[in-house]
């Protein structure tokens, strides 16, 4: 357990101060007007569909270079020839998905018209998109880079990264939207200009160390082919999907919010917040679990697999579950953070907030259960049913459930819906992960009778 905690937590960390980072945004924008947050929580809603298609895939040489790194204890050579490959082939991926997905955002201004959003939502939210697109690369590059030195365990400079990303961040949006009056716009500006600078230093700083530095994606240009990026494409694809089905529920949810009115999506917004707040520390514990796991599956040691899948499920409902009894708790002090003087929609989110509120918490474990249970199959290269699963919870069940409860009860019954469908995912994720672990089992229980028989007869 301690182990485990003590990777969870600088990456915990980096999670809370990126939530920060997004925070920061919604109160800028609450400071614009609650139609820029409607407008901005849109654009973002849309950036998150197609970001998660180039993250998500990209996102899993985590695990493709934790196992690596399992293999390296047992055998440098060959381990550190994985990582290097690994590490080039998320960088690879990461240039090609951004050039291929970047003309999709040209296209955004007509397909929310035609998606039924209010059409002034409709003209802030493309104007943010249109600046935070640029974020794109910068953002994966150091995605992969937090990969790298998180599987060799070293998360405390991730923790830093995200922490001078937002010192970055804040100021810069600030200036743009506000001294140089460039609105929504100089949000997204700010946070591709951050990220842009973060990616050249943190770069710069994790291939100067020793024990990085033969891993330098600058050397050895033989190495990036095509065919680098196939066992990344076999993880990261099946996960993608999964993902994005994910993303695209909760953005679906969105443009339900938005049939609703302005009010409606500018409170779903908020609560967005409050699951992110939950999720990004779910996400910190998922990872380091899938890290640890990855590391023993490339060490072939199946005991440890399980005991650290595990410690990872049962430390996500615990602080989960937490956050849920916070947030019933003490709703009223969102609006508080979110009232704006003299905005004459204010006085209406505030009533309908709370209420709203308490469907969110209901949201929180199960999330976390299924973010563990995929994370950690993914970590045992299992991502084949869990995208089934998510397909089957997400959008046979999830979305037709927020749909007819909007109809019902309005935003209270989108996010009931979400509830419905995300518990039902969670379930079945740790069904299949329990399935997996008790297989697992068996295979460890099967090779210590072999060799028990292989020293009897020898």
């Amino acid at each position: 357990m301690k182990k485990l905690i003590s990777l969870a937590v600088p990456l915990i960390i980096s999670q809370l101060v990126a939530q920060l980072l997004v925070f920061t945004d919604v109160w800028m924008m609450a400071q614009l007007s609650i139609l820029a947050i409607a407008g901005g929580g849109l654009g973002a809603a849309v950036y998150s569909i197609v970001f998660t298609v180039a993250g998500s895939t990209v996102g899993c040489v985590a695990n493709l270079i934790a196992i690596a790194y399992g293999k390296r204890i047992k055998d440098m050579e060959k381990g550190d020839a994985e990582v290097s490959i690994s590490l080039k082939s998320g960088l690879l991926l990461s240039v090609i998905l951004t050039v291929t997905l970047l003309p999709v955002f040209f296209w955004m201004h007509d397909l929310l018209l035609k998606a039924g959003q209010d059409p002034e939502t409709v003209v802030l939210a493309v104007d943010y998109l249109n600046a935070l697109k640029w974020a794109m690369l910068p953002t994966l590059i150091l995605l992969v880079l937090r990969s790298l030195v998180s599987a060799f365990g070293d998360t405390r400079s991730v923790m830093v990264m995200s922490i001078a990303t937002v010192i970055l961040n804040v100021p810069l949006s600030y200036l743009m939207a506000f001294h140089w009056d460039m609105g929504l716009a100089g949000l997204g500006y700010g946070t591709a200009l951050a990220a842009f600078v973060v990616m050249l230093g943190y770069g710069y700083w994790v291939f100067t160390l020793d024990k990085y530095r033969q891993y330098n994606p600058f050397a050895n240009w033989q190495e990036y082919r095509l065919g680098i990026l196939v066992p990344l494409l076999a993880i990261g694809v099946p996960i993608m999907i999964a993902t994005l089905m994910e993303h695209a529920l909760f953005s679906s949810a969105a443009l339900l919010a938005g049939t609703l009115g302005a009010v409606s999506l500018a409170i779903h917004q908020i609560a967005m917040q409050c699951l992110n707040l939950s999720w990004n520390v779910a996400f910190g514990l998922s990872q380091a679990a899938s890290i640890l796991v990855s590391q023993h599956v490339g060490l072939q040691e199946p005991g440890m697999v399980k005991r650290y899948a595990k410690q990872g499920l049962l430390l996500v409902t615990i602080t989960s579950a937490l956050f849920g009894v916070l947030l019933i708790a003490k709703p009223e002090f969102l609006t508080v953070v979110f009232n704006v003087e003299g905005d004459a929609l204010a006085e209406e989110l505030v009533t309908a907030l709370p209420s709203v509120m308490i469907m969110v918490a209901a949201c929180f474990v199960v999330d976390a259960w299924q973010l563990s249970a995929i994370s950690i199959l993914r970590g045992m290269k299992v991502v084949k049913a869990p995208t089934v699963t998510t397909g089957i919870g997400y959008w046979l069940i999830g979305l037709p459930s927020a749909w007819v409860l909007m109809n019902m009860f309005g935003l209270e019954g989108v996010w009931g819906g979400l509830a419905v469908g995300l518990a039902a995912t969670g379930l079945m994720l740790l069904f299949i992960l329990l399935r997996e672990l008790h297989k697992l089992e068996g295979r460890e229980v099967q090779s210590h009778k072999t060799q028990s028989a292989g020293a009897m007869s020898s």
